[in-house]
């Protein structure tokens, strides 16, 4: 084992549940436990134990976290929500860099600021939608144009801004953007980018399809132009870790609207498909040799399902629950579904002719 015992935060959504499987289906330590603001998740099938964390906007985040760590013997702390990775990026992780596997700072203060994103591949010349603060009483340079949050997580901060509802006299904060709509017609993108301590770069590139704002399904493209493109991101961030970079296509040229400086939410899709970031950076961070990277071939389709999981723990331990699964089969009910059951991996030769 190359740990006694790893902690993942936010182990009741879904990054960092994918993460916790993986942990325990590839047994990279001795104990898997996580953490989450919640009681009632279902991390508790998929981690060893289970330990309720306070808000990331709580005074006592750190220490109540730091507490834990030495109470339960923990090696490694992966956080998994954005308010978290957020509050650690801004306070230098509160001198423990050491003890939390993210990307490297640099990554995070540049992807945790989508204005401060757009800024830096302007300053790098490389292709990206033109972007201007809301607030500066200027108003967008074309309609119409997304209005976003240079802070928010995920697309519930995203809407469509019309020119009819600009002139309708909206209030914009200094947290408010405006960048510009690059149309979906050759499809939107999301990538997994890993870089590890020696320079070595690996990829994945999905043409992926939105369900309730997250990956639903998406299939695996070779592009050169995003390729090179991810490279030079790559360097140009001085990237050590994995980060998730989402982008759209415009006359061939793709153009990024974010990066996200995290695990992302096809962590799990990603490992099944080789791409195994989170095991990468766990050796790399220990300096043992990550191993090699078979790229996945063009074509490959992935869907998320939904998978229904019974906590048993909390009635019967594991002798009473094989023979209560027996009684059920015997007497011709229902076998309950495994918490590890896989999601749907099938070959498939045509692409997305549109994403959604």
């Amino acid at each position: 084992m190359l740990f006694h015992k790893i902690l993942v935060t936010g182990c009741g959504g879904d990054i960092g549940l994918g993460i916790g499987r993986i942990l325990q289906e590839e047994k990279i330590a001795d104990a898997v436990v996580g953490c989450d603001m919640e009681e009632d998740h279902a991390g508790k099938v998929f981690f060893d134990r289970c330990f309720v964390a306070e808000r990331a906007s709580s005074e006592r985040y750190m220490d109540a976290l730091l507490q834990l760590v030495v109470r339960e013997q923990i090696d490694l702390v992966i956080p998994t929500s954005e308010p978290e990775l957020r509050l650690l990026c801004a306070n230098d992780f509160f001198g423990r860099k050491e003890l939390f596997l993210t990307a490297n700072q640099e990554a995070m203060d540049i992807g945790f600021d989508k204005y401060r994103t757009a800024e830096f591949l302007r300053g790098h010349r490389l292709p990206h939608p033109w972007t201007q603060p809301a607030d500066a009483g200027e108003p967008p340079r074309q309609f119409p144009c997304i209005l976003k949050s240079r802070t928010g997580c995920g697309s519930k901060t995203v809407r469509v801004l019309t020119e009819e509802g600009y002139h309708r006299g909206m209030n914009f904060s200094q947290d408010d953007m405006f960048q510009e709509l690059i149309p979906e017609d050759e499809g939107e993108y999301t990538c997994g980018l890993f870089r590890g301590r020696e320079g070595e770069i690996r990829t994945i590139i999905f043409r992926r399809k939105l369900r309730g704002g997250l990956t639903g399904s998406g299939v695996v493209v070779e592009s050169p132009a995003i390729e090179k493109l991810l490279n030079v991101i790559a360097e140009r961030l001085n990237l050590c870790g994995s980060i998730n970079v989402q982008l759209r296509l415009n006359a061939g040229v793709p153009y990024v609207f974010e990066i996200n400086p995290r695990f992302s939410s096809t962590v799990r899709f990603r490992h099944q498909l080789g791409f195994s970031d989170v095991l990468w950076a766990l050796r790399d961070c220990v300096r043992v040799e990550i191993g090699d990277y078979i790229v996945p071939p063009e074509g490959l389709r992935f869907y998320k399902i939904f998978d229904d999981v019974i906590d048993w723990s909390n009635v019967m331990g594991k002798e009473q629950q094989m023979c209560y699964v027996d009684k059920l089969k015997s007497a011709g009910g229902g076998t309950p579904l495994s918490p590890f059951s896989d999601d749907i991996c099938s070959m498939h030769p045509r692409p997305y002719a549109q994403a959604a």
